[in-house]
């Protein structure tokens, strides 16, 4: 990615240079607000600001097919894998693949059933063919999250625990809505049992004409989207988590968000995932995907679980890499739009 560092008066003005000169695919990387200078500092405690944006290199698409149709066997593909003690031979080959890559053993074995009763014992001799049925019936467990969450009136907020990119996950979700559909966004960073430190997010909202406000009240007028970004939770503090549950209660109807860490351990994963259901999240939103290869992991929340994932996000730079999830992007190498 190439670098341009932009220094304008204020927000808007900047946020109109970097679409001039980068267009709609920007990344902002940075944001500094500059001292002022001469004698502009007798009225003025801050002068201009400086934000640092890029435009993402393009990278090629791997094993691009037609729509609709299979051409590659991603087991067949030389992926990074790990040992599993207790896996068995299977007949159906891309079944081990599956949980060399993190599907575990139960979720396999219902996998494996599936295919029998739909296939018989043995599989297609065509490894292609395989695949299909094998990516056919995992389809079939697919729960598509929420498709229309704007104009509800209701506000979406985000929990979790500390460091699994709620702040962040929310960022590029408004970038995305005020910068690519133009949608009215009010945001709320709101302090729970410990105080909201994410100073970031209130800069960022300045830097896109979002307001970010630090009670809440109820938006004047009308937004196409409501955010509330609340402090991580550690699993194990109740009071935390007490705390934060009185916090939701006093919000109108919400949007209940789940993030979660993708890079994190499975077992840990749904440890968490465990904590944070009594707040009936609608829907999981997986973050830190650039540093886990193994997203097939991600499967046993779809078959281990009444909640839909709708949102995959990686690294931390706005608006980067966050998509709406589908269960073709749970794969490597598979097709990424």
């Amino acid at each position: 990615m190439k670098y341009t560092s932009i220094v304008a008066e204020d927000a808007n003005a900047a946020l109109a240079q970097i679409h001039a000169e980068l267009g709609p695919d920007a990344v902002v990387v940075s944001v500094r607000k500059l001292p002022a200078s001469g004698i502009s500092r007798l009225w003025k405690h801050t002068g201009s600001i400086e934000v640092v944006a890029g435009v993402p290199d393009v990278e090629p698409r791997k094993h691009e097919v037609p729509p609709g149709e299979d051409a590659y066997v991603p087991f067949g593909d030389k992926i990074e894998t790990e040992p599993v003690a207790t896996m068995v031979p299977r007949r159906w080959r891309s079944i081990n693949w599956l949980e060399s890559l993190g599907l575990m053993s139960a979720f396999a074995d219902e996998l494996e059933r599936r295919l029998v009763t739909a296939h018989g014992e043995n599989p297609p001799p065509m490894p292609v063919a395989e695949w299909t049925a094998v990516r056919t019936t995992l389809a079939r467990f697919w729960r598509p999250a929420r498709q229309t969450m704007e104009n509800t009136g209701r506000p979406h907020v985000f929990i979790g625990p500390a460091g699994s990119g709620k702040t962040t996950a929310l960022c590029k979700w408004m970038t995305a809505a005020v910068l690519r559909e133009e949608q009215k966004v009010h945001v709320w960073r709101l302090d729970g049992e410990n105080a909201n430190v994410a100073e970031f997010l209130t800069l960022h909202g300045e830097m896109i004409g979002v307001p970010v406000e630090r009670f809440w009240s109820e938006p004047v007028p009308a937004a196409d989207l409501l955010f509330v970004d609340l402090p991580g939770v550690e699993p194990g503090n109740t009071q935390a988590l007490m705390a934060l549950r009185d916090r939701i209660s006093a919000l109108p109807s919400p949007h209940v968000h789940l993030v979660l860490n993708a890079a994190y351990e499975t077992s840990l994963l749904f440890e968490q995932f465990h904590t944070f259901a009594g707040f009936a999240p609608e829907d999981v939103i997986f973050t830190h995907l650039d540093e886990e290869q193994r997203r097939v992991k991600l499967w046993n929340f779809v078959l281990g679980t009444n909640c839909s994932v709708s949102f995959l996000g990686g690294g931390q730079k706005i608006p980067g890499d966050f998509q709406r999830a589908e269960s073709a992007l749970l794969f490597p190498n598979e097709i990424r739009r």
